[in-house]
């Protein structure tokens, strides 16, 4: 098993980058990744691995929490 690199990353980091990923995997889900993006398989399935390690990193260091007033 490979080591989540996003785990040492503080809250407020780890919250920007699930806001990005979602927002990438909109784009993908709409099939603009594969036109405007030049995304195929390979790129594709490395995006899917960023999502699951940073909602793995965001479980255990954000939850519900907001990065803005909540210390974490």
């Amino acid at each position: 098993m490979t080591t989540n690199p996003f785990l040492s990353l503080d809250a407020a980091a780890i919250d920007v980058l699930d806001d990005m990923v979602n927002e990438w995997l909109d784009l993908e889900r709409h099939g603009q990744l594969n036109g405007g993006f030049g995304y195929g398989p390979k790129k594709t399935d490395a995006l899917s691995l960023i999502y699951t390690q940073v909602r793995e990193a965001h479980k255990a260091r954000v939850g519900y929490a907001d990065v803005e007033t909540d210390e974490t």
